[in-house]
């Protein structure tokens, strides 16, 4: 396979980690394939969850309800942040997060719930966006396996106060290494 002089002076340049004009490019064109958000690129999903977390202002007593079935990683942000795990069951009929066991474990230490959308299947959003609306938690939506998924004609990603995308080499969108934050919420846009 051949690459063109055009293709390798461009890749040249973007592998210049201070573009600044390249990554706000890619984020923006990442923000429109999901809405009206706006789109941060890390170094790793995990990274951006990190953040997610650090935002939340999370403390030692405070809960993160995680689906069961999850990649290590996102365990790993939250027990460094100092928050506890809790952790949802799976919905056979999806594989992603399960409503009624999300709201059994809801307790008012409950700060930030994570619906995983598991294998390009939309969990039960709309539930899970509702018990965390009514119980006033934040809504991190794991959309790392579920680029352009859509929940009753809406693509997920909207539903939560922020969602996390992966772009690692197994991922739908293959950037070696990476994830994205996206959210409508100005308050973490500006954060």
């Amino acid at each position: 396979f051949n690459i063109s002089k055009k293709q390798i002076k461009y890749l040249k340049e973007f592998k210049h980690l201070g573009n600044k004009k390249i990554i706000k490019k890619y984020e923006k064109k990442f923000a429109s394939l999901i809405g009206s958000g706006k789109c941060f690129s890390f170094a790793s999903a995990r990274m951006g969850f990190y953040e997610l977390l650090k935002f939340k202002n999370l403390k030692k007593e405070d809960e993160v309800i995680l689906l069961g079935f999850t990649c290590a990683v996102m365990v790993n942000a939250i027990i460094k942040i100092g928050a506890k795990v809790i952790y949802s069951d799976i919905d056979i009929n999806n594989f992603g997060s399960e409503p009624d066991s999300i709201n059994s474990l809801i307790s008012n230490n409950t700060k930030v719930i994570v619906a995983q959308h598991s294998f390009g299947i939309p969990c039960e959003i709309k539930k899970i966006s509702k018990l965390a609306k009514d119980n006033n938690i934040f809504l991190i939506e794991d959309c790392s396996l579920t680029l352009t998924s859509k929940f009753e004609n809406e693509l997920v990603g909207n539903f939560g106060n922020a969602a996390i995308f992966s772009t690692d080499h197994t991922k739908p969108i293959n950037t070696i290494s990476g994830g994205i934050v996206y959210t409508r919420d100005k308050k973490l846009i500006n954060f």
